[in-house]
């Protein structure tokens, strides 16, 4: 079985924390593994490291590969246009470049779910792709444990072992709907997970959604060129709506697809209250309330079913029940022209990534990681110098002509206009701390010479 983890996002649901910068799929919020590990680990069980691709935008590109290594395939979307688009482009690109068949068996996973047991849900993704081999578009059901209007909804229909033909597909339905199919049963939530042969996909694609043919017609290089002009339409919509081909496997393990600040709070472990609190958090008749908070000491005195997220710059504060609502905030942000909707307060990078400590006239601070190995541009500024101080690991530092180590606890200045380098000779996160000063101190003063990367 050929495995797409689907890796696409713009942010939204889980911001503050999540931004355009870096979607909820490489944020971990428990534990020691990020939600696209998680996933690209349950890949694992079904199909080979050769069989297993990630389709993303070609912004996340090095997002992906330090959280799943540079060897992962990749598939790299044009431009961000849903998930039809990007299953369509999957499954061409993939024959070209990585030489898969596209009459295969192939399963579409989002980057973004959280799933247990494994077992349960390999020997699940096994039983869709042997309704897959007969020729349906299979999607693994949830048992519904409660009316929630966030999530898609199936009928079961008659039995097809191992599974059954879907009735009806229903769209985030309204809270009274939910309550109705509930009370009424055979209804299961959809997952979002799909599974069937490439060409048939593309086949019910062609027959069910005629606006989508000239698109699967397309050569890749004619794909790629008309990229923006595909409709921007989820799968849902385009192909399990319409076609009738679509099963359903219903499955036995827990899943949560963390799109909402109550997800989050479903999915964390909880102290004797019901909270979510960090440990140094001052919590007085406190309950049921989670609380993240990355810069600052979180005191709660009195509440209760509360969502509270603070992450640097942004500070969301939301009643439970309502975190669904996170999305029009960030839709004002965006209507405002700010930053703070694409831009996360840590900056990646492929050689690592950077943190703003402190911003003034004429300078600013900032703390920089660079990776074992990695290095930064060649680069020059015609507005400020730099100061330098390494506070762990050791630096090869390159300042005009001259090449230097630089240990912890030392520093070097950087003149304005003069070439410039970092890089990590060592084994470990190289870090260090950045003074700019001058006259412009923003981040497009970057006269790249060198780049290992060709940016």
């Amino acid at each position: 079985m050929k495995t797409v983890i689907l890796s696409g996002g713009g942010g939204t649901r889980l911001f503050p924390l999540s931004r355009e910068s870096l979607p909820k799929q490489f944020i971990k919020l428990h534990g020691s593994l990020s939600p696209i590990q998680k996933t690209y680990r349950r890949a694992l069980l079904v199909s080979s490291k050769e069989d297993i691709a990630v389709s993303t935008n070609a912004k996340y590109r090095f997002l992906t590969m330090d959280h799943l290594g540079e060897e992962i395939k990749l598939v790299l979307e044009p431009a961000p246009r849903n998930t039809t688009a990007a299953i369509i482009y999957a499954i061409k690109k993939a024959k070209d470049a990585f030489g898969w068949d596209p009459s295969e068996v192939y399963a579409f996973m989002p980057a973004d779910h959280e799933i247990s047991p494994d077992e349960e849900f390999r020997k699940t993704l096994l039983k869709a792709a042997s309704l897959a081999e007969k020729g349906y578009v299979v999607v693994l059901g949830i048992t519904p444990k409660e009316p929630k209007t966030g999530y898609g909804y199936i009928k079961i229909g008659e039995s097809i072992n191992p599974g059954y033909r879907v009735e009806t597909f229903v769209e985030k339905p309204s809270a009274e709907k939910a309550k109705e199919m509930l009370e009424e049963g055979g209804y299961l939530w959809n997952s979002g997970i799909y599974v069937g042969k490439g060409t048939v996909i593309l086949e019910e694609l062609k027959k069910v959604s005629p606006e989508f043919g000239p698109f699967v017609d397309m050569s890749v290089k004619e794909l790629e060129e008309a990229f923006g002009e595909i409709p921007s339409v989820a799968i849902d919509h385009s192909l399990a709506e319409k076609t009738d081909k679509l099963a359903v496997i219903p499955a036995n393990f827990f899943w949560n697809d963390i799109g909402s600040w109550d997800a989050v709070y479903e999915e964390l472990p909880k102290d004797e209250d019901g909270n979510v609190l960090p440990k140094e958090a001052i919590a007085l008749d406190t309950r049921d309330t989670l609380v993240l908070a990355n810069r600052t000491l979180p005191i709660t005195i009195g509440v209760s079913d509360l969502l509270v997220v603070e992450d640097g710059d942004v500070l969301l504060v939301a009643k439970k029940g309502e975190s669904q609502k996170v999305r029009e905030a960030v839709e004002l942000l965006k209507k405002r022209n700010s930053s703070k909707v694409s831009q996360h307060t840590r900056v990646y990078r492929p050689w690592g990534h950077y943190e703003e400590l402190l911003k003034g006239d004429r300078f600013k601070v900032k703390k920089i990681t660079v990776l074992p190995g990695k290095r930064l541009s060649l680069q020059m500024h015609h507005h400020r110098s730099e100061h330098w101080i390494v506070v762990k690991g050791t630096a090869k530092v390159t300042i005009g002509k001259e090449e230097m180590f630089v240990h912890e606890n030392e520093s070097v200045f950087v003149p304005k206009s003069v070439l410039h380098r970092i890089e990590n000779v060592g084994k470990i996160p190289l870090e260090i701390v950045e003074v700019q000063t001058g006259e412009y101190v923003e981040e497009d003063d970057i006269i790249r010479v060198e780049d290992d990367w060709g940016r």
